[in-house]
């Protein structure tokens, strides 16, 4: 056998990268923008809970990621909401969700208990606040088969249309045509179409995530946990982790009046990853089941985004 070094120079075809190079000077309008966003703490603030100077800027992709039933898509949720009625923004936020994990209906009621801050809203509270939404929060109805390439359309028709926001709930729903062999790079590529959706539209993109299944659920979590692809958290711009202290919840089953658990947190949000800024906040959460919703203390009220009065309701929504 002989070993051979051919001289392959005049089989390469050079890439034209001329049309690539740019100065600063290019680039002029577009960092003065951003600069001014910058400097006017442009974005979303996080609302509900302690506050922050953390700040989600358009055009970026934000990845939200949890254990199963730690209560990460009703934050999210929660969170949107209050965007979409323009608390915590500069400006009233434009949302539409796709979230195939349940019902459109059963979406709605629970969209219906975090405005209102209840547990059991009647017929009449629950018209009051979907006309209250009326214009703010879409659903796309859509719930099988979507592919990777359907999401990035969404996202394009959703800026044309106005949207400020695009959640996306969650990554595992998603038809990425691709064998479980794949699957991480089918993962790797859908994210990184994201980000570059959010980037060439503007829109704040929202992408839900779940945890690997761990051994001890008490251990918090952190990037190397979320489920598939490592390079999820890397490709974000924004990363988050929610987690509840089950061992809370343990210990008060057995004693409901130990004060030194009632004291602690329910559990947290924290931001693993911020692109943009050194704050990288870890925020406690409390949780009131029953609204779905969290809250920034033990004694906080629930928080409530629309507080209609009995005439408008006729006492039309039962408090927590």
């Amino acid at each position: 056998m002989q070993l051979i070094t051919p001289d392959l120079d005049d089989f390469m075809v050079p890439d034209d990268v001329s049309g690539h190079v740019f100065s600063p000077n290019n680039f002029r309008d577009e960092t003065l923008e951003w600069i001014e966003k910058r400097n006017n703490k442009s974005g979303c603030r996080i609302p509900c809970l302690m506050e922050t100077d953390l700040r989600i800027l358009p055009g970026t992709l934000a990845v939200w990621a949890g254990i199963n039933g730690h209560g990460k898509s009703a934050l999210v949720q929660q969170f949107c909401l209050w965007w979409a009625d323009g608390k915590y923004t500069d400006k009233k936020e434009k949302v539409l969700f796709w979230s195939p994990e349940m019902a459109v209906h059963v979406q709605i009621e629970r969209m219906v208990k975090q405005a209102l801050g209840v547990g059991e809203p009647t017929a009449k509270a629950a018209s009051y606040v979907m006309d209250y939404l009326d214009g703010k929060v879409y659903i796309y109805g859509k719930e099988e088969h979507v592919r990777a390439n359907e999401i990035i359309a969404l996202a394009r028709w959703a800026s044309a249309n106005d949207f400020t926001h695009l959640v996306i709930d969650s990554l595992m729903m998603v038809d990425l045509q691709t064998d479980q062999a794949n699957l991480n790079l089918g993962q790797k590529n859908f994210v990184r179409m994201l980000k570059e959706a959010a980037r060439t539209t503007g829109l704040h993109i929202h992408l839900v995530a779940h945890m690997r299944k761990g051994e001890n659920e008490h251990k918090m979590p952190d990037k190397m946990d979320i489920k598939g692809s490592g390079e999820i958290s890397d490709l974000a711009d924004y990363a988050f982790t929610i987690w509840r202290r089950l061992k809370k919840q343990e210990k008060l089953q057995s004693n409901p009046d130990d004060e030194e658990w009632l004291r602690k947190s329910d559990g947290f949000l924290n931001c693993i990853k911020n692109r943009y800024d050194p704050e990288h906040p870890s925020i406690p959460l409390w949780f009131s089941g029953k609204p779905f919703s969290f809250k920034k203390g033990r004694r906080a009220p629930v928080p409530q985004l629309i507080e209609p009065s009995g005439k408008e309701l006729d006492s039309g929504y039962i408090p927590q």
